[in-house]
């Protein structure tokens, strides 16, 4: 992971993106089945970035870097398991 904010960011948009886009997918593919499932793993992914990004913006102390790391770990944490979600989802 980024040892800078940016990038941090950049990384949690990649990753969200990825989520989404799997999401629509197995919609696509997958028209009538667990359309919802889907939908609320896409809404848990928009809530997750969205955390993300205020929790990041209020990092105001300094050094920075420990806050970075201990957000990175819970964000990696958090997108496995929407990950496992939408596996499970294919099952």
């Amino acid at each position: 992971m980024p040892e800078n904010l940016r990038t941090f960011k950049k990384d949690i948009d990649y990753l969200i993106d990825e989520v989404i886009s799997d999401c629509c997918t197995f919609i696509y593919i997958n028209p009538d089945k667990k359309e919802a499932e889907a939908m609320e793993v896409i809404n848990e992914a928009i809530a997750l970035r969205d955390d993300m990004f205020e929790r990041l913006n209020k990092i105001h102390e300094k050094p920075a870097r420990p806050h970075f790391k201990v957000l990175k770990e819970e964000f990696l944490k958090k997108i496995d398991v929407l990950f496992e979600k939408i596996s499970e989802l294919a099952k």
